[in-house]
This record gives C-alpha cells, sequence and structure tokens, in this order.
C-alpha cells in the first residue's frame, strides 16, 4: 500500500476573550511573531473579530502546524495572563 503525501495541512482556531479590547490587545502583542517567524514551512494569519481572536496556521507538515500551534497558544496564554494581572491592579 502507497501512502501519498500531504500538500499542506492547516489549522483554525477561535478564541473568546471577555471583551473585544483584550482581543486586541492580544492580537498586538503576538502580531509581531507572524514577521518575525523563523520557519519558512508556516504561514500564519490572525485577526480579531469582537472578542473573538482567530487564527489560521498553514503548514507544509504536521511537525511545523503543530509546533507553530503550541508557540501561537503559548504566547496567546502569556498574554492573557499578563492582562489578567492588569487588571487585577486596576
Amino acid at each position: 500500500m502507497r501512502i501519498k503525501a500531504l500538500k499542506q495541512v492547516e489549522s483554525r482556531i477561535e478564541l473568546e476573550f471577555p471583551s473585544s479590547s483584550d482581543a486586541e490587545i492580544v492580537l498586538r502583542a503576538i502580531e509581531p511573531e507572524i514577521s518575525g517567524s523563523p520557519s519558512e514551512r508556516t504561514s500564519t494569519e490572525i485577526e480579531s473579530e469582537g472578542n473573538i481572536l482567530k487564527i489560521s496556521i498553514t503548514a507544509q507538515d504536521t511537525t511545523s502546524l503543530r509546533a507553530s500551534l503550541n508557540s501561537y497558544l503559548r504566547w496567546v496564554m502569556l498574554s492573557n495572563e499578563i492582562l489578567e494581572l492588569k487588571n487585577l491592579k486596576n
């Protein structure tokens, strides 16, 4: 049996935030990572729509997709934790 290689893989994630301003802040925090990405094996698009942050990743293989997903989700989690700390101080 011959297995055909994948041409590319894609993932889309939608993350809900308490407010549209929170989603926009996280978007601006992680946007520089798109242009500074060291890998040419993935492309990423990020946008916010109201309080929803949408991340779309297209990769040449599943390994690259997994690595990118892990990176972006870590950056989102970190940005969100910083936002929560900021909100506690206010």
